[in-house]
């Protein structure tokens, strides 16, 4: 790796004097909880004052220092409260540079953050942010967005002024220098600001959030006895004549030029192009800085395995982390940004690249769980995740629900006896089971159960509180072929979209079951080979014990309760382990149960082996002979047992290792297989990682074609609008939830919402993790505990753009909305805004200079509302009723085709 070079304006290694630290610090209890904001401009370092809190100049840089108790989110309304010295607190150090700040105030900042963090001990994170490019935590302390004021305007007269509007939850509303159309995006929300009036310009590809949170922005502001006017993207000509007029003024129609492709969200994680695997550099010093880079494969806690070392983190221009080990001297940590810096610039990244400096032991959660086997980062967030009893009979889905965060942790609905009907769906057969005692799983084939929820209770509130009456699943076999999975998938969603009671569904693969699908067979399904499908499948097959039960076969026990206990079919079987419990079928049952396992796992051994008939118990080293003569099928060879080979033994009692050989024979004992050389796939339960619950919210880009989301850092439940789709993040399951009011695509596609953020999510994860689909008012139990007290009928009060939009026509003297917007018009209407607009000029060149969007035989789509009414003097509306010959005639009169 070539050397890099500091960057001179922001760092200057050579010239870091003994710090001393500004007095304005030193008011910052140190240990408390507590925000504080200053801003640096040219020399000067000054306090924000509270009320400011949000406000920014683009040509000044500012300081954040936020500290909160380990787990927990502070914001700019925090009131600073003193903690105890023993108390842990995390501590966060951001430097937020505006688009236009000077290299003054650029040099200050990194000097000054040096004197703040060196007051602190030297352990805080430090974020380097920039203008539109700010992390997750930035934007998390202003929960209503930000305000971005222009410097150049500073010694102008207050109006007329021009901002850009954007951002789903964290709203940026930025003040421009200039009043002129290059500023305009059909993504943004434009709000142009005079002495009487407030244009509000309506993006044509802005959200409804957006919109939303732009009036609510817009009705802060508002000032004296201004009116609101709401202009929609390309129906401009809808305003009066007077709004006109006093529009074209600031902005003439006549150069109106809107830019069609979104510019702003490109820094933004993109599901399906989003690197979820990144470089892992050691620094070291030779002369100038070097970098080595490390030879991992998926990077791991371990590479960072020297404290006197600094590593660099490389997320593909998505983000450039320093870690500082924890015994670096003071200089060479505080250095650390200046090397990420440096390495921006030579990787030719982008300027606003984010930078982040950590220290051992004071780690992020946002550095951690980019590690797949970070553990610890569960470790210290997780509540208990083992129920209090393992005999979870006693509580039905009321008791759970009382106590929510018990219902999370173990993602319990209830008790799991409520009733349930299985499909077998295999190629494109569709076979509703026999219900039976046992319950047979092929590895080949998919299933489909619905599951109605035991809710011993009629009183209303207690219904909302368990939110659900009904899951529909779907288990696809780790052998099923695509085919049969994606029968599965269509049937079970269509039991779940014709759910006349709340429902849930949930789409899970072999091996990732959840602990409520397995309590529903009390712990006892059976995962058998794909080979025995065929016989499951036989018309006359309705008892297991006159059919599969006379195969003889061997079943691993795998857990030790109903909630995470099933039995899987094990072949061939090469090793056993003295932790684990069998069930072997030869002519006789055998629980067959090591010296090293559990009470309760023996008892679900006990349980799945009553199932097959009258069974034996056998413990590891106390063997019968008859056991072994039953038995000798299966150990022909010599076994490996707990990693150490077994020869024979002439006594049923001789054992290696605690385990005994057969009669004469060279059989070893038993043991949890090792099956690496089979097709069976992810025969041993894998380890999963385990990060703390995220928040994100996600939408589609480009028709669908791409997930963009945004991560809500100290999420609540006033944080799920109703007009947007989410994604939780459990680690074991991840959910989405739809808004009630949710556009269509996200409320069609939510499975591939959470496919592909789960094949695409920045830490290790199997692509077969769990799936849920919640929607609003249907939330489960199991979904409400990761919220700090859930309010049932919190989004019921919800109120829609058009509804504002709608009451603000009946207080202010706006455009009538039932006429000129475009969210008014019919389906065909929509479909004409949904294309991207081009002027007329444009749209009439020749076919090989025609933007790459436009079909030559359809460029009127590409014309905004107001310019098709003025080029065929009618609206499409009206022209898409015409006949075809009729539409080509005039198309040909105005060079349109």
């Amino acid at each position: 790796m070539p050397p890099f070079n500091f960057i001179k304006d922001e760092i200057q290694p050579n010239t870091i004097p003994d710090l001393k630290v500004d007095a304005t610090f030193r008011k910052v209890p140190k240990n408390a909880i507590t925000f504080a904001l200053w801003k640096i401009d040219d020399d000067h370092l000054e306090a924000v004052a509270r009320p400011q809190y949000g406000i920014f100049q683009d040509n000044c840089a500012y300081i954040i220092y936020a500290a909160s108790t380990v787990g927990h989110y502070v914001s700019h309304e925090t009131i600073t409260r003193d903690q105890k010295p023993n108390v842990t607190l995390e501590r966060y150090i951001h430097y937020w540079l505006g688009s236009s700040v000077t290299e003054q105030n650029r040099s200050n900042v990194v000097h000054k953050i040096q004197e703040l963090d060196s007051y602190l001990g030297n352990v805080a994170t430090i974020y380097r942010e920039t203008q539109n490019r700010e992390s997750a935590r930035f934007l998390s302390y202003f929960r209503k967005g930000y305000d971005v004021l222009s410097s150049a305007l500073l010694s102008e007269p207050a109006l007329p002024r021009l901002y850009q509007l954007y951002g789903r939850k964290w709203l940026r509303a930025i003040e421009l220098a200039t009043i002129d159309w290059q500023h305009f995006n059909s993504d943004y929300i434009m709000v142009l600001k005079t002495e009487t009036v407030v244009f509000v310009w309506i993006g044509r590809s802005s959200a409804s959030i957006e919109r939303r949170t732009a009036l609510a922005w817009v009705q802060r502001q508002k000032m004296g006895n201004t009116s609101i006017v709401i202009v929609d993207d390309g129906y401009e000509q809808a305003m009066t004549g007077e709004q006109k007029e006093l529009w074209n003024k600031l902005l003439p129609l006549g150069k109106r030029i809107v830019c069609q492709t979104s510019q702003i969200h490109e820094y933004e994680t993109s599901a399906n192009g989003a690197n979820n695997k990144f470089r892992i550099y050691k620094c070291n010093k030779r002369g100038r800085l070097h970098l080595d880079q490390l030879d991992v494969g998926m990077p791991s806690k371990d590479d960072l395995n020297d404290s006197n070392g600094v590593y660099l983190l490389d997320n593909y221009a998505q983000s450039v982390w320093l870690w500082v080990g924890s015994q670096v001297p003071q200089a060479d940590s505080q250095l650390a940004m200046g090397n990420g810096r440096a390495f921006v610039k030579k990787k030719q990244y982008d300027n606003s690249t984010l930078v982040a400096r950590v220290v051992e032991g004071h780690e992020p959660v946002e550095f951690k769980r980019l590690f797949a086997n970070w553990l610890n980062v569960w470790q210290d967030n997780r509540r208990s995740h083992k129920p209090v009893s393992t005999k979870f009979g006693k509580l039905d889905a009321v008791s759970l629900c009382e106590r929510p965060k018990m219902a999370a942790d173990t993602q319990l609905v209830d008790d799991g006896r409520g009733e349930r009907v299985v499909y077998r769906v295999c190629g494109t057969d569709i076979t509703e089971l026999l219900p039976t005692k046992a319950v047979v799983f092929c590895t080949n084939s998919c299933y489909v159960v619905k599951y109605s929820v035991l809710c011993a209770t009629v009183v209303p509130a207690d219904l909302a509180s368990v939110g659900i009456q009904n899951i529909i699943y779907q288990w696809n076999g780790s052998e099923a072929p695509a085919e049969a999975i994606s029968n599965a998938e269509r049937f079970a969603i269509k039991c779940f979209e014709g759910l006349t009671r709340p429902g849930m569904f949930v789409q899970l693969y072999e091996f990732d079951e959840t602990p409520h699908f397995l309590q529903i067979f009390e712990g006892k399904l059976i995962i058998m080979r794909g080979q025995r499908n065929e016989l499951l499948q036989r018309e006359n097959y309705t008892d297991y014990k006159a059919n599969i039960l006379l195969e003889t076969f061997l079943l691993k026990i795998y857990g030790d309760a109903t909630y995470n206990s099933k039995a899987v079919e094990e072949h061939p079987l090469s090793s056993i382990s003295s932790k684990d419990c069998y069930v072997i079928k030869t002519s006789h049952v055998w629980v067959w149960c090591g010296q090293s396992s559990t009470g309760d796992a023996r008892e679900m051994a006990k349980s799945v082996g009553a199932l097959l008939g009258e069974s034996s118990l056998m413990l590891e080293g106390k063997e019968t002979k008859e056991f072994w003569q039953s038995v000798a099928m299966y150990f022909n060879q010599t076994l490996v047992i707990n990693g150490n080979s077994c020869n024979s033994s002439t006594s049923s009692r001789n054992s290696c290792n605690g385990s005994s050989s057969p009669n004469g024979s060279s059989n070893g004992g038993n043991v949890s297989p090792t099956l690496s050389n089979n097709c069976y796939l992810n025969t041993c339960v894998p380890s999963k990682p385990r990060p703390p619950v995220q928040l994100f919210l996600v939408w589609w880009h480009q028709g669908g074609n791409t997930l963009r989301s945004e991560e809500l850092l100290g999420f609540e439940q006033q944080d799920l609008s109703a007009d947007c789709s989410y994604i939780l993040d459990t680690g074991n399951i991840t959910y989405v939830w739809l808004g009630a009011h949710a556009i269509s695509l996200e409320r069609e596609k939510y499975t591939a919402m959470a496919q592909s953020y789960i094949q695409n999510a920045p830490f290790g994860r199997r692509a077969a993790t769990a799936l849920a689909i919640v929607k609003q008012h249907e939330e489960p139990n199991v979904f409400k505990g990761y919220f700090e007290s859930w309010q049932n009928d919190l989004g019921e009060k919800f109120i829609t753009y058009e509804r504002i939009r709608k009451d603000l026509a009946n207080s202010t003297p706006t455009i009538d909305t039932n006429k000129s917007s475009a969210l008014m018009l019919n389906n065909s209407q929509k479909d004409f805004d949904g294309h991207k607009k081009y002027p007329l000029s444009v749209l009439v060149q020749e076919i090989d200079v025609l933007p790459p969007e436009v079909n030559p035989l359809m460029r009127e789509l590409h014309l905004t509302h107001d310019d098709f009414v003025a080029v065929f003097k009618m609206s499409f509306y009206e022209y898409d009723d015409l006949p075809k010959w009729k539409k080509q005639e005039l198309k040909k009169v105005y060079k349109l085709f």
